[in-house]
């Protein structure tokens, strides 16, 4: 590596240093639905099939996850639906109140999302080598909870 690559890649600002990896799994996974038949499908209904789960959640739960309007929410299930990724049901606690679980071609779709990201990881792995992965993904799972934690437990964390 020469010295001017070298600079140039340690002056990459972290938001650049993320996106590597992270395009080249999405590139992965898109590859991977794209040749079983899923549709493409828009960022939005990624991040609602991602924040639903296994037991499914309600709405409102999901507005919370994705940080949208309601009706924008709803819109983007009700698409989701038709394509048969997800489903409503009734809420057992609640008579009146849906919650939304994975649909049969969410079930699947969530499958091979995972294989994918498992067997992308595993890539990584063998070219940077188990340890510094285990390392990466320790310091990657801190980061998400970090940034993930409310205001008040961070503050909380700093003075203890």
């Amino acid at each position: 590596m020469t010295k001017t690559s070298r600079s140039t890649r340690s002056s990459r600002d972290l938001r650049s240093l993320l996106h590597v990896p992270q395009h080249d799994l999405q590139s992965q996974v898109a590859e991977r639905l794209e040749r079983l038949g899923f549709p493409t499908l828009r960022a939005t209904h990624v991040q609602l099939l991602s924040a639903v789960g296994s037991e499914g959640c309600r709405l409102a739960e999901l507005v919370a996850a994705v940080s949208l309007p309601k009706q924008t929410v709803g819109d983007l299930i009700d698409d989701l639906e038709a394509m048969k990724m997800v489903e409503r049901f009734p809420d057992p606690d609640h008579g009146v109140i849906k919650r939304v679980r994975l649909g049969p071609k969410g079930k699947v779709w969530a499958a091979e999302v995972k294989r994918v990201a498992v067997a992308t990881e595993a890539r990584w792995a063998t070219r940077l080598g188990s340890k510094k992965m285990k390392s990466l993904r320790a310091l990657l799972e801190e980061l998400a909870a970090t940034v993930e934690a409310k205001p008040a437990d961070s503050k909380q964390k700093q003075r203890g």
